[in-house]
């Protein structure tokens, strides 16, 4: 845990969140899940720690502080991922959640495709309920960088920017086809460099994430079909849930099949 944890008092600290890794790496889309989980959600999760403003102690390792939980008022059922709403309760009660990379655990990935948007929808509503919940504390300074950062960050990066995107990954495909039929004047292999080098960049922050949690860098050739195609699985399940929570429609939690392919390093 990040020793500035340990310069306080430690009954500060309300919760541990710790470092979750894909066990059942069998397929292509247990493969892509778990470059998800080491370039995203533990790499964020490393970043906001020195802030002090993350969002979810993952409930597949998490410490909670008994007396904290219970301050906070416990776990509730208004929102689909209570282990996102229980964390932004705590930091609104003024409670430092930290992070722990060298606590360690194996969770059993989605291994179909159905599973896995049944999973991510759940995940995307739960955290949309929980933003919704506590939005009075976006921007504001009594809530310090919960407020100031981890609100925003879910705007901007989970909401906002996720709708435009496809605009981008549109626009390059129309380009080239009109390109290619004389229609506009562009160039299709600058067009082509411009979306390659974005890609390296991607590529690169990505080794940088294995390089933290000590990879094996050959798994990021699965980046390349996982960027075409994971990418497009993701916006569905957005649009999606917004649709969802703008209709006012009630979701539940649903069941997910359990199959036991984990296997520990």
């Amino acid at each position: 845990m990040n020793s500035f944890y340990l310069e306080g008092n430690p009954q500060e600290v309300g919760a541990v969140a710790g470092n979750v890794k894909v066990g059942n790496e069998i397929n292509m889309i247990t493969k892509w899940q778990s470059i998800e989980y080491i370039t995203s959600q533990n790499f964020d999760r490393r970043a906001f720690s020195l802030l002090n403003c993350i969002t979810v102690v993952p409930g597949a390792l998490g410490a909670f502080r008994r007396q904290a939980v219970l301050e906070a008022g416990g776990f509730t059922t208004d929102t689909l991922a209570e282990d996102c709403d229980l964390t932004m309760r705590l930091h609104k009660a003024g409670y430092i959640i930290a992070n722990c990379n060298d606590a360690i655990s194996y969770t059993e990935a989605p291994e179909t495709i159905g599973q896995f948007l049944k999973q991510r929808f759940r995940w995307s509503f739960g955290i949309l309920q929980s933003f919704w919940k506590h939005r009075d504390a976006i921007f504001r300074t009594k809530y310090k960088n919960f407020g100031k950062v981890a609100l925003p960050n879910i705007l901007l990066y989970q909401i906002l920017l996720p709708f435009l995107a496809p605009l981008a990954d549109l626009l390059l495909v129309v380009s080239l086809i009109l390109s290619g039929l004389g229609l506009i004047v562009a160039d299709p292999t600058h067009i082509i460099l411009y979306y390659f080098i974005f890609s390296l960049v991607d590529i690169a922050g990505a080794a940088l994430a294995f390089a933290f949690e000590k990879e094996d860098f050959r798994k990021l050739v699965w980046m390349i079909p996982q960027r075409l195609v994971y990418r497009q699985l993701m916006y569905y399940i957005l649009f999606k849930s917004v649709r969802k929570a703008v209709k006012g429609e009630i979701q539940n939690w649903g069941v997910l099949n359990r199959t036991g392919n984990v296997k520990t390093a």
